[in-house]
């Protein structure tokens, strides 16, 4: 049985998050991750796009803004796959699985996470599951 999740206490800018985990932007419009220097992912999630069980959903994104949808294409993004995350925390009261939110904070995430399963074009579950590693 897999630990409770510890949330983090505070939430920053997502684009300080972002260069944090060594995505090289000056900014955070249109990105959903990227791919570092070093070739190291990082994804993104919504606090509220979860299983229930510490597993986060991610989504493959529409732009390439960070290098991520080209991470996706060419099968770097796949079950095993180590990931950082970092968690969005939206602004307002969109519900989830719509496209309209926006983003009022975020958090990286401590350590490592890997791609669990992959689930190509479902749109309220995401196209794959994060775990904690």
């Amino acid at each position: 049985m897999r630990k409770p999740l510890k949330l983090p206490t505070t939430f920053g800018k997502f684009l300080d998050q972002l260069n944090e985990a060594g995505v090289e932007t000056a900014s955070a419009r249109a990105f959903w991750g990227g791919v570092t220097p070093d070739g190291e992912i990082v994804v993104t999630s919504w606090t509220d796009s979860n299983d229930g069980n510490g597993c986060f959903y991610i989504w493959r994104p529409n732009t390439n803004h960070g290098g991520l949808r080209t991470a996706w294409e060419v099968g770097n993004i796949r079950p095993g796959a180590m990931v950082r995350l970092i968690l969005l925390r939206q602004r307002g009261n969109v519900s989830y699985g719509q496209n309209k939110r926006s983003v009022a904070g975020a958090a990286l995430m401590p350590g490592k996470w890997r791609v669990a399963k992959m689930m190509p074009g479902h749109p309220k579950t995401g196209d794959a599951l994060v775990e904690p590693v």
